[in-house]
């Protein structure tokens, strides 16, 4: 199986031979053993690999991970440089396997990795202890480089692909393969090898392979390379007019024309191809690459032509939309639809179909917007909505029976509902009852609304409405259902702070637009989704003109998945006025600020110094996923600032804020913690996500956290995944305490140095926190005023629709429910007994200072009932 076809051998020198570019007797034939392979062992944290052993692995092991192996061949003074390489066959061993015929497929590696003194025991299916330079499911290098994606970052395209069945010798050759080792003959840098991937669904179908350190020499991997030596070279001239220099055999296999031995490419003499040329104003024009250059364009490549091509969006051509403030239907009461409707998104783009809120249009439909409009509310005055589902086929005008998206239907929630388009309203940051809070499972249907009350019982905020439906909370969101709610009261408006036209909201999302103008997403479920546009009020980069003086801008976070790290381009100061749950103590002055999803900051810009034309831009550097790698996933354009030449509000930022005492950590009679990371799920359907990102590894379902209502509590996030997730919670706004960094010995959590107070643009009232990777965050809340199971979820839209979301249940003060789990049963009768005939103190129900008849006749008294 391992030799070369003679027939195929012959047949391609006898082709180059008619071409005039080599004889049979040019042809050279080498057989090179890898000079490193490994095997990469799918482990979140990087923790096995097999660099010296006798074993590569590839495909999915019996109890469900993953492997992959990788190989090198050094082919430095064994090829010449400037050769022609005819056929590459890679040629591996199987020394064991459980399954039967499966795919492997070889693909070209994109990143330098290590070979470290790792050795795995027994058969080496699990690996040994990652060592030194190895490379590992996270790592090219353990343990200080990692891959960009975890797995290995490779080629999607496989370069060859066999079925490998039993023991014995396999051999991997394509014209495909032939192109790679020819790349790496070329430019010896980008020559990584390749990995060798297999099924990695269903069952066990893995392969083990021999490596270099197999004790039968022969069986190593071998890669078998013909080539013919290089010729003189000369100048060839490329179909997108450039110049290489290479031989007349090189030239004809990569499609250019040779323009003879000895002849230079200094100067260029090949003809040069137009293209389309995308111009700053959002024009085109079809232009050589030079002339394009030459006008600050952006050359689409040789043989586009404007008419097939959409040049890329202008930044900062739209004016900034400021959403309209809701407008009350009856004194404190409110009726705001949802409704499909068209809106330009960019100056150079079609009308696009998005959903939004607006109020009543008095012709049976509703002016909705995205976002929607702004409702304004004061502390302690109550108001009224009524959230009416009016999604209609704008097609049609029916009300929609499918959403507009395509739903996955593995997701919780869609697994029952399907693909309708249920809604409903969650106020984020709201400290509201629980039959307003916006129940996931309670989502409904067009043609039905829900009546929420919000009685503003809570300090003035930047809030924000969104829609919470189970297991589509992404798609409804990213097809607009967002506004902001600024609760406001006396003591604010009396601080002088920018109001009026100097107070502006911001909602930052990210998009995926087709030219047609219609919203990209990925049909199925993913872990995260990352748009390439970033849209400020419903606009792609759009501008505000301001006046040289202070602006309030109230920004939100609300992409799905994006993090954003915000500066000025100039430098200047933003200072920090306010978070999640409303105005700090004093302000803080910042270079730059991360906001997570769902997390708000009020910032107060001074524009007053600038000159008139001034153009300032809003820029984001966050990586994504974050904190990721720095540069990787980032769209830099955020907004522009354009400065006018008028005053405007130049009063001084008060010093002295709002009072934000702490709750004192003693005052916390539970303190609870709550791993984040993502968990195999056994139970998965087939074809659906075989993870599941959860908290506790449990789900919507599983409610174990029942805080007594009037009492506090400190809740620890401890992430265990490689990304940060910002987690909110319902009903409450907390005080973070600390953060702590940690590692893991033996499955145990370990902290790390002392614990770091929070920074003081933190130290306020906050709903959503940032829980960094391998970092824990304790936060302290207090549960007052409503009973009720009320969600927390991590606010990564993508992860809260993939179980990222459980429940809480605020229980009333209940002393015979001794284990505090809302339901009295044997659990407490089992306490009780325990303390029989002591003081207690738990038990003593009576408070007579011992635990005895009377206390149990209390207990059974209200046996198997639960607590009001």
């Amino acid at each position: 199986m391992g030799e070369q076809n003679p027939m195929r051998r012959n047949f391609l020198i006898a082709c180059l031979t008619v071409l005039g570019i080599a004889s049979p007797s040019l042809a050279d034939l080498v057989t090179v053993t890898s000079s490193k392979d490994n095997t990469l062992y799918e482990d979140f944290l990087g923790r096995f690999s097999n660099g010296a052993g006798e074993s590569l692995f590839s495909g999915l092991n019996g109890g469900g991970f993953i492997r992959r192996a990788v190989v090198q061949f050094d082919l430095s003074g064994v090829v010449p440089p400037g050769s022609t390489v005819i056929s590459a066959t890679l040629t591996m061993q199987v020394t064991r396997t459980q399954s039967g015929p499966q795919t492997q497929s070889l693909h070209t590696i994109l990143a330098d990795w290590g070979e470290g003194a790792s050795v795995a025991g027994g058969n080496g299916g699990g690996g040994g202890a990652s060592a030194p330079g190895d490379a590992t499911w996270l790592h090219t290098f353990y343990d200080t480089d990692f891959w960009a994606a975890e797995g290995g970052d490779f080629t999607a395209s496989p370069s060859a692909s066999i079925s490998v069945d039993g023991l014995g010798s396999y051999s991997w050759m394509s014209a495909q393969m032939a192109s790679d080792v020819q790349a790496w003959v070329d430019n010896g840098a980008t020559n990584f090898g390749w990995i060798v991937v297999g099924v990695e669904l269903g069952g066990d179908t893995a392969k083990r392979y021999a490596s270099r350190e197999y004790s039968i020499a022969s069986q190593r991997p071998e890669l078998t390379v013909e080539f013919l030596p290089p010729t003189s070279t000369g100048a060839c001239c490329m179909p997108d007019g450039s110049c290489l220099t290479m031989t007349s055999g090189d030239c004809a296999l990569a499609g250019g024309m040779f323009q003879g031995a000895g002849v230079s490419c200094d100067p260029n003499p090949c003809p040069q191809p137009t293209g389309a040329c995308c111009l700053p104003d959002g024009s085109c024009d079809d232009l050589t690459e030079l002339d394009c250059l030459a006008m600050s364009g952006d050359w689409m490549g040789a043989g586009t032509d404007c008419m097939s091509t959409d040049c890329p969006l202008v930044p900062y051509v739209d004016a900034l939309p400021i959403p309209a403030v809701a407008p009350p239907a009856m004194g404190s009461h409110y009726i705001l639809g949802m409704a499909e409707v068209q809106q330009r998104l960019h100056r150079d783009l079609p009308m696009s179909t998005v959903w939004g809120y607006g109020p009543p249009n008095g012709m049976g439909g509703y002016d909705a917007t995205f976002p929607g409009p702004t409702i304004e509310a004061r502390v302690g005055q109550g108001i009224t909505v009524q959230w009416v589902n009016d999604l209609r086929d704008l097609t049609t005008g029916l009300l929609r029976d499918t959403h507009y998206l395509n739903v996955d239907t593995c997701m919780h929630g869609p697994n029952m509902t399907g693909d309708d388009p249920v809604t409903v309203v969650h106020l984020h940051g709201g400290h509201v009852a629980e039959a307003d809070d916006g129940d996931p499972d309670l989502a409904y249907g067009p043609g039905l609304s829900a009546l929420y009350s919000y009685p503003n019982i809570q300090e003035p905020a930047t809030l924000w409405y969104h829609d919470h439906g189970l297991g589509i909370t992404r798609l409804n969101v990213y097809m607009g259902l967002a506004g902001f709610y600024l609760l406001r009261d006396d003591a604010e408006d009396a601080l002088g702070l920018p109001s009026g036209a100097y107070e502006i909201p911001l909602v930052l999302q990210d998009r995926d637009i087709n030219p047609d103008g219609t919203l990209s997403y990925p049909d199925l479920w993913q872990d995260h989704f990352f748009g390439q546009y970033i849209l400020v009020n419903g606009k792609v980069w759009p501008f505000l003109k301001v006046r040289q003086g202070k602006y309030r801008f109230r920004l939100l976070n609300g992409s799905g998945s994006r993090f954003y790290t915000l500066a000025l381009s100039n430098g200047g100061t933003i200072q920090q006025i306010g978070s999640d749950g409303g105005l700090l103590p004093a302000p803080v002055a910042l270079t730059e600020l991360t906001i997570g999803p769902g997390e708000r900051a009020d910032i107060v810009i001074d524009f007053a110094g600038e000159p008139a034309g001034t153009e300032i831009l809003l820029t984001n550097s966050a990586p994504a996923p974050f904190p990721g790698v720095p540069g990787v996933g980032v769209v830099p354009e955020v907004m522009k600032f354009v400065v006018q030449n008028t005053a405007g509000h130049t009063d001084p930022l008060p010093m002295a804020l709002r009072s934000v005492p702490p709750i004192p950590e003693g005052e916390a009679v539970v303190s609870r913690d709550f791993v984040l990371r993502l968990e195999a799920d056994p139970t998965a359907p087939e074809g659906c996500p075989q993870f599941r990102w959860e908290i506790n590894g449990l789900r919507w379902n599983d409610i174990t956290e029942f805080p007594e209502l009037g009492t506090a509590e400190i809740w620890r996030f401890i992430n265990r995944s490689g990304i940060t997730h910002p987690m909110h919670m319902h009903l409450v706004q907390f005080q973070v305490l600390d953060t702590q960094a940690f590692t893991i010995m033996n499955n145990e959590i370990v902290p790390v140095g002392s614990p770091t107070p929070p920074a003081p643009q933190d130290a306020g009232w906050k709903d959503t926190v940032q829980v960094m990777p391998s970092e824990m965050v304790r936060v302290i809340a207090r549960f007052e005023d409503f009973t009720g199971q009320f969600p927390y979820h991590c606010h990564i839209l993508e992860h809260e629709d993939h179980e990222m979301m459980r429940q809480f249940q605020v229980v009333a003060p209940c002393p015979e429910d001794l284990n505090d789990d809302g339901v009295i049963d044997t659990a407490d009768l089992g306490i009780l007994l325990g303390q029989f005939g002591t003081p207690g103190p738990e038990s003593d129900l009576n408070g007579d200072m011992i635990v005895d008849t009377a206390d149990l006749g209390i207990l059974l008294g209200v046996f198997g009932t639960g607590c009001p």
